[in-house]
């Protein structure tokens, strides 16, 4: 398997820690075996803060992506490519994404054949979690949260989330980007897949986003299997770091 991250732009620094302890939370219950990536705009800075933890890719010396354009909306966490290998389920991981304890639920959904793609439920289902894209969202579209999704062995998102890119950078100026207009995006193109069964959302209560506005009075976390700790402050990663210190041995 393929664990990969991006990080990119003013917030690298102040993302660091979140970046590293993600990785190792990873690392920690899945091991060595697998591939473990980090894609950037400053592969030096990231080397020097995460090591040997991951291999690195700097997507401005790639091949010029759609992707890597400058929005409010977050594009460039598919730099270099959306798809890094189709022939190896592929799991894309937020900076503020920690895993808890081992992830029973993915292992079951990879062996299921029907299954294609994966990914976290969103808190409460509201529009402006589409961002922009709202104004193309349906009534199938599901409300999911793009901070962990999982692409299995053979399966590739790539064609449609570059039509979704392609009708944003079309028709929302810059005036009416939002920073969740990707996510949007990406919720119409699995959109499909779900009614025909082959997207598998993560239950909540285990696969869990925590943030000022989301499960914010929650202080035990012994039962979750991984939390988001949601943008912008990540108040949840300080608040439970001692947690992933301990399952870390920290």
């Amino acid at each position: 398997m393929i664990f990969r991250w991006s990080i990119w732009g003013t917030h690298k620094k102040q993302n660091a820690e979140l970046l590293k302890y993600s990785i190792l939370t990873f690392k920690h219950h899945f091991g060595n075996e697998h591939d473990y990536v980090v894609c950037t705009d400053d592969k030096n800075l990231i080397d020097r803060i995460i090591g040997d933890l991951a291999s690195i890719i700097d997507f401005n010396q790639s091949i010029k992506s759609i992707y890597n354009i400058e929005s409010k909306a977050t594009w460039k966490k598919w730099c270099p490519r959306v798809r890094l290998d189709i022939n190896q389920t592929e799991i894309y991981i937020d900076s503020d994404v920690f895993l808890l304890k081992y992830p029973s639920e993915i292992e079951n959904l990879i062996a299921e054949p029907k299954i294609k793609y994966a990914i976290m439920d969103e808190f409460f289902g509201q529009p402006w979690q589409h961002g922009a894209m709202k104004k193309k969202a349906t009534g199938e579209t599901p409300f999911v949260n793009a901070g962990l999704f999982i692409q299995k062995e053979g399966c590739d998102i790539s064609t449609d989330l570059e039509r979704e890119f392609t009708w944003w950078n079309e028709n929302i100026p810059f005036s009416e980007q939002t920073h969740h207009d990707e996510q949007g995006a990406l919720a119409i193109a699995l959109t499909p897949h779900l009614v025909t069964g082959e997207l598998s959302v993560l239950p909540k209560d285990k696969y869990m986003l925590i943030g000022p506005n989301e499960n914010k009075d929650i202080e035990n976390i012994e039962s979750i299997t991984l939390f988001h700790a949601v943008y912008p402050e990540h108040p949840a990663f300080y608040k439970f770091k001692f947690h992933l210190n301990r399952i870390l041995n920290f």
